[in-house]
C-alpha cells in the first residue's frame, strides 16, 4: 500500500511543485491518509510539506503546487504502522548522524525493534512510522560509511546494502543524499517503476514511482527494475545493483506500450469509476477480438501479409526498431529517414480500404504511432494505420501461441489427475469463482477458486507433481499472491504457475510466472475494479472455450458465438437499465445493510457486494441464494441494524411526542422526562422522581408512540438469477420465503413474469406497509452464461449510483471524513502490496 515518488531534474524548474502535485494526485488511489512532498533546489534549499489528508486536498492546502526546485521526493500514505498523524506522514528528513531524506511504500515488519535499536544508537525518532525507521536505518549506515570514504555514491550504495540486511519486510523506497542530489530507488517486495525522459524545456530527468501511470505521464521510456534490486540515479543516469550482493546489473531502456491517455478523465464523465464502467463494451470488444483474431484491422492485415509478406515483415521490423529509440531527436531523424524510404511509401500506396482511412491506432504501440503521426509527412496516415494493423496481427499471433500453451498446460494437468487451482484476492477471486463455472459448463473441467490464505491452510502441504496454479491479478503486484507463488516454488514440487494479469511490466509477469496472459484493459484508475473484472471474465471464458474445442465438446461453437455477443450486450445493458438502476439506488443507498443473493452465480453476487461495500460503505454480503436460509436470514424482521433513515424516523417520532408533551410540561419537566426515557430505553433504569404529569407522558412514549418500532424497516434483498426455468423457480421460492419475514425484494434478471409476480405482490400485515420492490430487466440472452456479464455490469452501475447519492447527502450534512467516493473510498487501495 502507499505510493512513493522520486523525481530528479537536471536544473531548477519553476513548475516542479505543480508537477509533483499532479504526480501525487495520480497516486491517490494507493493511499490518502496523508500526503507529503519534499522539494530541493540547486542551492540545496529544502522545503518539506506534509499533513493528514488526500493529495487532491493537501497539495493545494499546503501550497506544494507553488514550489520550485530540481528534486522531488513524495509519498501518499495508507496507514499501517503508526496512526494517521502529521508526524507519521512521509517523507521523513533526518539529521542525526548525517543528513538524508526519503519515503517508502510497504511494510517494515520489525519496525518496533528498529525503533528501539535506533534510539539506543542515538537517533532522534519522532514517529511510529516504519518509513522513518527505514530512513534512519539508511542514515545510520550512510554515516558509518562516510567515516571510511569521501566517495558519497559508494557510501550510499554500501549503506543501502547494510540497511536492507537489518530491515525485515516488503517495501519499495526512495532515499536521497541532499549533498550530491543523488537518489536511491529500492525495490524489495513492493511495486516500483522507473523512467528516463527528456523535457523539451527543462532537459533530461529520471523518475521512480510506485505507479506506472505516473511515470508514463512524463515519459514512455522505462528502465526496468526487478525485485531485490536498487538503483542510484541522477537526472540522466541510473546504476542498478542487486540488493543482496551489490553486484552491478546492466539495464537497457525500453519503450512502454501503455496509453497514458487512458488515465485522464474525459467528458461527460464525473468519476473514473463511471468512465471505466462505460468503457467496458470497447474493452471487452478489444480483448475478444485479439484472442479470437476477429477485428477488421487484424483481418485486413492478414490479407496484406498473404499478398506482401516481405513488405509486411519489413514494416514491422522497422517500427519495432524505431520504438527502441529512446532519444527524441534521434527518433525524429530515424523516422524521417524511414518515412522517405521505399517500404513506407509503398505501404501508403497499398493501404486501400475503409479500415485504413480513420479511427484510432489499436496495437500496443498505438501511442507510439500517434507520436510518429505528428512527425510524419502529410498523407502518411494510411501507411501508419496499415502498420498498426500488422503490429496488431503480430500481437494476436503472440496471444494465440500463449493461449495454446496455456490451454496445453491446463489439459496436461487435467489428464494427469492434477489439481487445477485458481488463486486470487478480492475482485480477482470473484472472477476466479466465475471462471470455475465457465470451465465446468463450457469444457467440463473442474477448477477450484481459492484465496491465498485458504490455499496456504488447505493445500500448500498437499501439493503434488503435476498440479497447476493459475494466479489472477489486475496489478500483477498482489502481495498475498506473490507470497503463495514463492511458497510453492520453495516447496520443491513440480507445480506449474500460470497467471492472468493486466500489468505486463509487473513482478508477477516478469519474475514469478511460467507464462502469463494479458487482460488488455489498459490502466484502471478508480480503486474499485470494473473493466479489469469484465476483461478477466472474457479471458477466462476464452480459456474455457479453447479447452472445450481441444476436447471436442459439441457446443463449443455455440459458446464461441455467444462470446462474440458480449460487447453488444454490454452496450444494450448500459442503455436499457439506467432508469431501473437509479430507482434501485434511490431505494437502497441509505440502507445500512444489504444481501445480494444469486442463483448459480455466487461470484457475481460476491463481486456486486464488494462494489457496494467499497464505494457506498454500506454493509453488503453476496451469497449463493439458497445459503441465505441457513442462518443469515435471521437478520429479517426485527433487528438492530439501523442507519440514518432509522435515526430520522425515531427523531420524527420523538419530535411528535415532544410537541404533544410540551403542551402540558415545562422545559425542566421535559428535561427530566427525556433523561427518564433514555435511562429506561438503553440502561433498563426505572423512571425516578417524576411528577404525575411527567409519568403519564413517559408511559405514552412506549404505549401510544411506540417509539422504537419506528426504527424497524424491511430488510433489502437483491436477487440475481439467470433465465433457466430451474434457476427462476428457485429464486421465486426464495422470494416468497423471505418476503413474508420482512424483506424488500429487488431483482436483476431477464424478463420473467414469474419473477415479476413474485416480487410485485406486497406481503401481508406490517411487512407490507412500506414494502419496496424494483425489477432491473437484463437484455435477453437465451443463455446460461451471458448473464454473468450483464448482471455484473448492472451491479457495478448500482454501486456507482448509490455511491454518488450517498456522497452528495453526506457532504450536504457536512459529515467529515465519511469516506464515501466512487473513485477513492476510505481504507482501501488499488494495489495491495502489504501483508
Amino acid at each position: 500500500m502507499c505510493g512513493v515518488i522520486g523525481l530528479r531534474c537536471g536544473k531548477d524548474r519553476e513548475d516542479l511543485g505543480a508537477v509533483a502535485s499532479r504526480l501525487l494526485r495520480m497516486l491517490e488511489y494507493r493511499g490518502y491518509d496523508s500526503t507529503g512532498a519534499l522539494i530541493q533546489n540547486s542551492s540545496g534549499d529544502i522545503v518539506l510539506k506534509k499533513d493528514v489528508g488526500a493529495p487532491t486536498i493537501i497539495t493545494k492546502k499546503l501550497g506544494i503546487d507553488k514550489l520550485a526546485g530540481k528534486l522531488f521526493c513524495g509519498q501518499v500514505r495508507w496507514a499501517t504502522f503508526g496512526m494517521v498523524t502529521k508526524e507519521n506522514a512521509q517523507p521523513h528528513e533526518v539529521r542525526c548522524h548525517t543528513h538524508i531524506y526519503g519515503a517508502h511504500n510497504g511494510n517494515i515488519t520489525n519496525c518496533d525493534q528498529l525503533k528501539v535499536w535506533l534510539t539506543r544508537e542515538g537517533h532522534r525518532v519522532l514517529s511510529d512510522n516504519d518509513g522513518e525507521m527505514l530512513v534512519h536505518t539508511v542514515e545510520h549506515f550512510f554515516a558509518l560509511q562516510l567515516r571510511k570514504t569521501s566517495d558519497r555514491k559508494a557510501a550510499l550504495k554500501a549503506a543501502i546494502l547494510e540497511a536492507s540486511r537489518r530491515m525485515v519486510g516488503s517495501y519499495a523506497a526512495v532515499v536521497v543524499d541532499p549533498v550530491t542530489h543523488r537518489l536511491a530507488a529500492i525495490k524489495a517486495g513492493s511495486s516500483l517503476y522507473m523512467g528516463l525522459g527528456d523535457d523539451a524545456k527543462h532537459g533530461p530527468f529520471l523518475i521512480a514511482s510506485s505507479d506506472l501511470a505516473s511515470v508514463l505521464s512524463l515519459t514512455k521510456i522505462l528502465l526496468p527494475i526487478s525485485e531485490n534490486e536498487f538503483a542510484l540515479f541522477t537526472h540522466e543516469r541510473a546504476e542498478f545493483h542487486h540488493l543482496r550482493t551489490g553486484k552491478a546489473i546492466q539495464k537497457e531502456p525500453v519503450r512502454s506500450r501503455l496509453k497514458v491517455e487512458e488515465t485522464e478523465l474525459k467528458e461527460p464523465f464525473q468519476y473514473f469509476m463511471q468512465q471505466e464502467i462505460f468503457s467496458q463494451p470497447d474493452a471487452a470488444r478489444k480483448v475478444i477480438a485479439l484472442f479470437l483474431r476477429r477485428s477488421p484491422a487484424i483481418q485486413a492485415a492478414q490479407a496484406f501479409v498473404r499478398k506482401h509478406p516481405a513488405l509486411a515483415k519489413a514494416l514491422c521490423r522497422a517500427l519495432q526498431d524505431l520504438a527502441g529509440i529512446t532519444h527524441a531527436e534521434e527518433l525524429k531523424t530515424a523516422f524521417g529517414r524511414f518515412a522517405r524510404g521505399a517500404a513506407f511509401r509503398q505501404a501508403g500506396r497499398l493501404a486501400q480500404g475503409e479500415v485504413f482511412k480513420g479511427g484510432s491506432f489499436e496495437s500496443s504501440l498505438g501511442s507510439f504511432l500517434e507520436e510518429l503521426a505528428k512527425l510524419a509527412p502529410a498523407g502518411s496516415y494510411p501507411a501508419l494505420k496499415l502498420s498498426d494493423g500488422l503490429l496488431l496481427l503480430e500481437e494476436a499471433d503472440d496471444i494465440e501461441k500463449r493461449t495454446d500453451r496455456f490451454v496445453s498446460r491446463l489439459l496436461a494437468a487435467h489428464r494427469k489427475g492434477g489439481s487445477i487451482l485458481l488463486i486470487a484476492c478480492g475482485t480477482s477471486y470473484h472472477a476466479a469463482k466465475v471462471a470455475s463455472v465457465f470451465f465446468n459448463k463450457i469444457a467440463g473441467l473442474r477448477v477450484s477458486a481459492m484465496l491465498p490464505g485458504d490455499f496456504r491452510a488447505e493445500c500448500a502441504d498437499s501439493l503434488k507433481d503435476g498440479d497447476l496454479l493459475i494466479g489472477i491479478s489486475q496489478s500483477g503486484e498482489t502481495k498475498d499472491l506473490i507470497d503463495v507463488i514463492n511458497l510453492v516454488r520453495a516447496g520443491g514440487k513440480k507445480v506449474g504457475v500460470l497467471t492472468v494479469l493486466n500489468n505486463v511490466n509487473s513482478t508477477l509477469a516478469l519474475e514469478k510466472t511460467d507464462l502469463y496472459l494479458p487482460l488488455f484493459c489498459g490502466p484502471e484508475i478508480a480503486v474499485p475494479a470494473t473493466k479489469s473484472f469484465m476483461n478477466q471474465l472474457a479471458v477466462l471464458y476464452v480459456l474455457a472455450l479453447k479447452a472445450a474445442e481441444r476436447m471436442g465438446r459439441r457446443d463449443a461453437r455455440r459458446r464461441l458465438e455467444n462470446l462474440l455477443r458480449v460487447p453488444a450486450l454490454l452496450e444494450e445493458t448500459l442503455a436499457s437499465t439506467k432508469d431501473a438502476v437509479d430507482q434501485a439506488a434511490l431505494a437502497l443507498y441509505m440502507e445500512p445493510s444489504l444481501h445480494i443473493l444469486a442463483t448459480g452465480m455466487g461470484g457475481v453476487a460476491k463481486e456486486g457486494a464488494l462494489k457496494v461495500r467499497e464505494v457506498v460503505l454500506n454493509h453488503t454480503e453476496g451469497y449463493e441464494g439458497a445459503e441465505f436460509k441457513h442462518g443469515p436470514n435471521t437478520i429479517l424482521g426485527v433487528n438492530t441494524v439501523f442507519g440514518l433513515e432509522a435515526v430520522r424516523a425515531i427523531l420524527e417520532k420523538f419530535a411528535a411526542f415532544s410537541g404533544e408533551a410540551a403542551k402540558t410540561l415545562s422545559a425542566r419537566s421535559l428535561a427530566r422526562l427525556y433523561r427518564a426515557v433514555a435511562g429506561y430505553a438503553f440502561e433498563d433504569l426505572p423512571p425516578g422522581d417524576l411528577s404525575a404529569a411527567e409519568r403519564r407522558a413517559f408511559e405514552k412514549v412506549f404505549e401510544k408512540h411506540d417509539l422504537f418500532r419506528s426504527l424497524y424497516t424491511n430488510y433489502p434483498l437483491l436477487f440475481v438469477t439467470g433465465p433457466s426455468e430451474r434457476d427462476v423457480n428457485l429464486t421465486v421460492s426464495q422470494i416468497n420465503t423471505h418476503k413474508i419475514r420482512g424483506a424488500d425484494i429487488h431483482i436483476v434478471a431477464e424478463e420473467s413474469p414469474a419473477l415479476r409476480d413474485a416480487s410485485a405482490k406486497a406481503p401481508p400485515a406490517r411487512f407490507g406497509e412500506k414494502y419496496e420492490t424494483v425489477f432491473i430487466r437484463l437484455p435477453r440472452t437465451d443463455d446460461d452464461l451471458l448473464p454473468f456479464f450483464t448482471s455484473t455490469l448492472v451491479l457495478q452501475l448500482l454501486a456507482l449510483h448509490m455511491s454518488v447519492r450517498k456522497l452528495s447527502l453526506l457532504d450536504k450534512l457536512e459529515i467529515e471524513e465519511h469516506g464515501v467516493h466512487p473513485d477513492s473510498p476510505k481504507n482501501v487501495s488499488k494495489s495491495i502490496t502489504v501483508d
